[in-house]
């Protein structure tokens, strides 16, 4: 499940989405509730480098 989280934070930053909507699309489809924070890190921890 990390790399499906992780690999639809990447998706959706590249087509410039933003956080709260990439959040949301997340606990919809996956039922999985993620904090902002959290996800800030795992773009951290990916090495991305895209504007959020």
């Amino acid at each position: 499940m990390n790399c499906v989280i992780n690999n639809v934070i990447d998706t959706y930053l590249s087509k410039g989405r933003r956080i709260e909507v990439i959040r949301r699309y997340i606990r919809l489809k996956y039922r999985i509730s993620i904090d902002l924070a959290s996800i800030k890190e795992r773009i951290k921890m990916l090495n991305l480098k895209y504007d959020y």
